[in-house]
């Protein structure tokens, strides 16, 4: 095998592939890159067994072969050389990659035992690959990461609405991007078909039972689902209430602020009264002290009995952090006996963040 390539297209595929590869995982070649070259092509693997990922690009081939290279030693070897090529060649059981006067050598496997990635015959359909990364980055933030709730440790694509929930609160966008189907990717996948996808104006998308499937710019990766039930979602997001709008970045800035009085606990609460176009927020910490601030209401107004309302910071902090709109509605609880005990909704544009209240101490 030797080719002669791009750097810039050597390093992307390699960078990609380093992404995905395992390099904890006990198998050798879950951490390699599997480096095929014929026909004028090159095309670089790696897969982890859920996620994989081919990179594929121009090159000038002298001799066809493949080849299966540790992921993360030869992304360092091509990022350390100058020049605008690459010349890649097999020699025996090592690769050598030369750039200029530079020369690398890195011990190498027979790509001959490299796991088969999953492909599909089914038609890709052209989304715009904002809406796409919107959606998954929107959602990101409420995955669980408790390996015994595996079912809630991805994102679920419900028709046009991407979700996630840790249990406390569930993040929800609703995209442009009607991918159809009750599907769960998991999280790795998730980010790495946002990695994929990148800046690109455009990508397309394939399903089977077992996987999603997506094609962008020479790169086309699977990412195997999480078999399993997600929960009914909607029942946990409330659908009227009291409506107040607020400056994105002035809440998320008195909350930030809270949160670091708060400390571990991330207690805030927020109180409305409609004597005043303010929402007052406020932290107490035994050791720490007091936080208390203000925030203007920009649109809306207050109604009904006054509402102090105790909230984990955290969750409203990353909900904020999903936008970069200048305005952020919150949907709080009607005007009722038992309020303050019930979930509120941080509403930004078509991304909502719905909280559970923490009980007062």
């Amino acid at each position: 095998m030797k080719f002669t390539i791009s750097r810039s297209a050597l390093l992307r595929g390699l960078k990609l592939a380093s992404s995905t590869a395992d390099a904890k995982s006990p198998q050798s070649m879950l951490a390699c890159v599997n480096i095929v070259a014929k026909g004028g092509r090159v095309d670089m693997s790696a897969t982890d067994l859920t996620v994989g990922m081919t990179s594929s690009c121009a090159a000038k081939v002298d001799a066809a072969g493949s080849v299966a290279v540790d992921a993360r030693a030869i992304l360092d070897r091509v990022s350390s050389i100058a020049g605008d090529e690459a010349t890649v060649s097999r020699d025996g059981s090592s690769v050598e990659i030369a750039a200029g006067r530079s020369r690398f050598r890195v011990p190498c496997l027979d790509s001959r035992d490299f796991p088969k990635i999953l492909t599909t015959d089914a038609p890709h359909v052209e989304h715009d690959a904002s809406d796409v990364v919107a959606g998954f980055a929107a959602a990101l933030p409420a995955v669980c990461h408790d390996a015994t709730r595996f079912h809630l440790g991805g994102v679920f694509v419900d028709g046009a609405d991407f979700v996630a929930t840790d249990g406390h609160r569930p993040l929800t966008r609703r995209s442009p991007a009607m991918m159809g189907g009750k599907r769960i990717v998991p999280t790795k996948g998730a980010v790495q078909i946002m990695k994929v996808i990148g800046d690109s104006s455009t990508c397309k998308i394939a399903w089977s039972d077992a996987a999603i499937f997506v094609r962008v710019d020479g790169v086309s990766m699977s990412v195997k689902l999480i078999d399993a039930q997600f929960p009914p979602w909607q029942q946990a997001m409330p659908t009227s209430g009291r409506i107040v709008g607020v400056d994105r970045r002035g809440l998320a800035d008195v909350i930030d602020r809270a949160r670091k009085v708060a400390g571990d606990s991330d207690a805030v609460v927020m109180s409305f009264d409609e004597s005043s176009d303010e929402i007052a927020v406020s932290a107490h910490h035994s050791d720490r002290g007091d936080y208390t601030d203000v925030i203007g209401i920009a649109s809306g107004k207050w109604s009904g009995a006054p509402l102090a309302i105790h909230f984990n910071g955290r969750y409203v902090a990353e909900a904020l952090s999903t936008s970069s709109d200048d305005r952020a509605e919150l949907m709080m609880p009607p005007d009722s006996k038992n309020a303050e005990l019930m979930p509120f909704v941080v509403v930004l544009g078509e991304t909502r963040g719905t909280i559970m209240p923490m009980r007062p101490k």
